[in-house]
């Protein structure tokens, strides 16, 4: 997945998704700034991705 994806991802999580919303509102209150935020969840989404997609071990 590009960083396209992943970005695309995010902004949709942000948008309809109330546990992201309120992730990204709890971070911000603890000071981090919203691109932070989303670099955060970029990562995330990555990684569940990942899980996704990877071959299982034989």
């Amino acid at each position: 997945m590009g960083t396209e994806g992943t970005v695309a991802i995010v902004q949709t999580r942000l948008r309809y998704d109330p546990r992201t919303q309120d992730h990204c509102e709890r971070r911000i209150k603890e000071g981090k700034t919203r691109r932070e935020v989303i670099r955060c969840l970029k990562r995330y989404a990555a990684r569940e991705f990942f899980h996704l997609v990877r071959p299982s071990p034989l």
